[in-house]
C-alpha cells in the first residue's frame, strides 16, 4: 500500500485549519450582526443604557483610555 495519502492529509489539515483561522473573524463579525439584528429596538436600548461607562485614565478628557 502506498504511503502518498499521508501528504494529501497533511495538506488537508493544513489548508482546512488555515482557512478557519484566516476567515474566523469574518465569521465572527457576520455573527454578531446576525444576532443584533434579531434583537429587538428595545432590547438593543436596554443594552445601551445598562452598561456603564468606562473610566478614563484622565479625569479632565472626556474621551475613554485607549
Amino acid at each position: 500500500m502506498s504511503r502518498n495519502w499521508v501528504p494529501a492529509l497533511v495538506a488537508i489539515g493544513v489548508g482546512v485549519f488555515t482557512g478557519y483561522h484566516t476567515f474566523q473573524p469574518a465569521f465572527k463579525e457576520l455573527q454578531d450582526e446576525r444576532l443584533k439584528s434579531t434583537q429587538s429596538p428595545a432590547q438593543s436600548q436596554e443594552q445601551k443604557t445598562a452598561q456603564p461607562s468606562t473610566p478614563t485614565s484622565n479625569g479632565d478628557s472626556p474621551k475613554p483610555a485607549a
